[in-house]
């Protein structure tokens, strides 16, 4: 699932109302059917749904190794995420915050791609990356999908995601203006929307209650 809109949507509110980070003043938040609105973030965490926050997610001062550490206890686990991704391997003994913009979202995903949760939530994976390694991110939301991961990504860019996205949900000032599959995206009701000129939102699919 794409989330989407134009700054301050909302969408950074949501994630961290769905990972247990707010508290919602209305409403609830269900993971196959649980209610979890009452259960702290790390329960929630254990649970199997992870939020992979805006700004990457790493702590820069400690050593590839050292945050592969906090999520990949087991050793084996570590060698797996260093087969999958061989620039982490290769710094290990460095220092996460010397790591490129790339490297930092690969260390940041690389334990959700070893240990798949049960949802996904990514807050912006893409921000200030280049284009190719945008890409290849997006990649790895679709390696996640195949496992049975359930992803949602937060993006103000639409169109790199289309292609690897089943769903897309867009979202005004809070609310939810649209909510379809991809293919039926409107480009020109799209923009209104992000302009706020649209008034009603894309019309082709009914928007559910947040």
């Amino acid at each position: 699932v794409a989330l989407v809109g134009p700054n301050g949507a909302g969408k950074s509110s949501l994630c961290s109302a769905a990972a247990g980070l707010v508290t919602p003043t209305a409403g609830t938040i269900r993971l196959g059917g649980v209610d979890l609105t009452g259960v702290a973030a790390h329960q929630r965490a254990r649970l199997g749904l992870q939020l992979a926050p805006e700004g990457r997610g790493i702590f820069a001062a400690l050593t590839v190794e050292e945050n592969l550490r906090l999520s990949l206890p087991h050793a084996a686990d570590r060698s797996a995420a260093y087969d999958r991704f061989a620039p982490l391997a290769e710094r290990r003994n460095l220092p996460a915050g010397v790591l490129s913009g790339g490297e930092q979202q690969m260390l940041a995903l690389a334990p959700a791609l070893v240990r798949p949760p049960r949802v996904l939530v990514a807050d912006e994976p893409s921000l200030g990356l280049a284009p190719l390694v945008v890409e290849q991110i997006h990649q790895l939301f679709g390696e996640l999908r195949k496992t049975g991961t359930a992803v949602v990504v937060v993006e103000e860019r639409l169109h790199e995601l289309l292609p690897v996205v089943d769903q897309v949900v867009v979202l005004d000032l809070g609310r939810v203006a649209w909510a379809g599959p991809a293919a039926a995206v409107d480009d020109e009701q799209l923009k209104e929307i992000y302009l706020g000129t649209s008034g009603g939102g894309l019309p082709a699919q009914s928007a559910p209650s947040a």
